[in-house]
């Protein structure tokens, strides 16, 4: 194999290799990549940061919306949601363990989970 043509596949093996996650977490903008402990959520224009995260029964996690965000609210798919707001909070405590998915009910793309043990 020519060392130029090695060269190339080695770089571009390089850049997929620091582009990739296991896209296992979460979709959308910010899904990439294992979840974190953060009991903080940050509700940003389309999207939730960090959109995975994992807390011990009994944590309570709280999502702020960022300074200038548009409407969002965070509807968790076994019923939970926050009121749709610009500006202020919302706290969840998760007293059983297993896995809550949620979403955006404005902008479908913005998902994100908690995952309880």
């Amino acid at each position: 194999m020519p060392r130029r043509l090695l060269g190339s596949i080695v770089a571009l093996w390089g850049i997929a290799a620091g582009c990739g996650g296991d896209g296992g977490y979460g979709s959308g903008p910010n899904g990439s990549g294992g979840p974190s402990t953060s009991t903080t959520v940050t509700v940003q224009n389309n999207i939730f940061t960090p959109a995975a995260t994992n807390v011990t029964v009994g944590a309570t996690v709280t999502w702020t919306w960022a300074q200038g965000a548009v409407d969002h609210n965070v509807t968790f798919d076994d019923g939970p949601k926050s009121a749709t707001q610009s500006t202020g909070g919302y706290t969840r405590v998760f007293g059983t363990a297993g896995t809550y998915p949620y979403h955006c009910t404005i902008h479908p793309s913005m998902t994100g989970s908690v995952t309880v043990r």
